[in-house]
């Protein structure tokens, strides 16, 4: 999460030079300061904590669909704030993204618990961690929409959220035990695979902030999910010894890949 975020801060930098945006970043308002600087702290760093957490836990397949509950999050927040309407559509969404939650549950034997033993706890702290990531995921989109709307400028905004994170993730690198973990991390094989998902992670980001800009966040939301499909393969073929493929797994994904679909038909 710290190599994500500080690699992230100077990525955003030199975009928004070579877009020319930076009256933008120097001009914004304190209502889309607090947005994006939310949106950051939100995602960034509680969001990402606590998935890349699940991720650890109980691998990137099993916690994938039920992060990928971040659009009923975001659906319920919007009938909130915004009173949008309930269709059967929805309803069926949300039973389809359980039900994807239900048959990977169902898959007990996960790496990390066949190690320590405890499988029921760890695969219930795992869940509970992949929920919380799923929850702040599916609130940011609607500080970040706004936001991009008035500042009219995608990296301009990306790297004022990114900001907001770096500035919380430097406060928590002044605790030494922490600092220690990413200054000892090995540069070949840990910090150099870190820095390049890093890297993604931060465009990918910046495409985010792009489509909420032009496009409603019930379009934006389920069409990033379709990354469980991407997932699946790209751990079928980099992580095939550390991850769980079974077809509880894989129907699990396609039914929550569906129902993502369906909260917003």
């Amino acid at each position: 999460m710290a190599v994500s975020v500080l690699v992230g801060i100077p990525f955003f930098a030199i975009a928004v030079t070579l877009a020319g945006d930076w009256y933008k970043v120097l001009m914004v308002s304190w209502r889309v300061l607090a947005l994006l600087g939310s949106a950051g702290i939100i995602h960034f760093i509680i969001g990402r904590l606590l998935g890349y957490s699940a991720y650890r836990i109980i691998g990137a397949n099993k916690a994938t669909p039920y992060i990928m509950t971040n659009p009923f999050y975001t659906l319920l927040f919007s009938f909130l704030f915004l009173g949008e309407n309930i269709t059967v559509f929805i309803i069926a969404g949300v039973l389809c993204m359980f039900l994807g939650a239900a048959l990977t549950s169902a898959e007990k034997k996960t790496v990390s618990a066949t190690n320590e033993k405890k499988i029921l706890s760890v695969e219930m702290k795992g869940i509970l961690l992949a929920l919380g990531a799923a929850l702040c995921w599916g609130i940011t989109p609607i500080l970040i929409k706004p936001s991009v709307e008035e500042i009219g400028s995608a990296i301009a905004a990306s790297f004022i959220s990114y900001c907001a994170a770096g500035v919380v993730m430097f406060g928590l690198l002044m605790r030494k035990s922490l600092r220690q973990q990413v200054t000892q991390l090995p540069l070949i094989k840990s910090l150099s695979p870190m820095a390049l998902a890093a890297l993604f992670t931060a465009a990918g980001q910046l495409l985010m902030f792009t489509a909420l800009g032009k496009n409603p966040a019930s379009i934006v939301t389920p069409l990033m999910s379709t990354q469980v499909i991407f997932i699946f393969f790209l751990s079928l073929l980099v992580n095939r010894k550390t991850e769980i493929f079974s077809w509880k797994v894989g129907f699990g994904m396609v039914a929550t890949l569906a129902g993502t679909f369906l909260l917003f038909q």
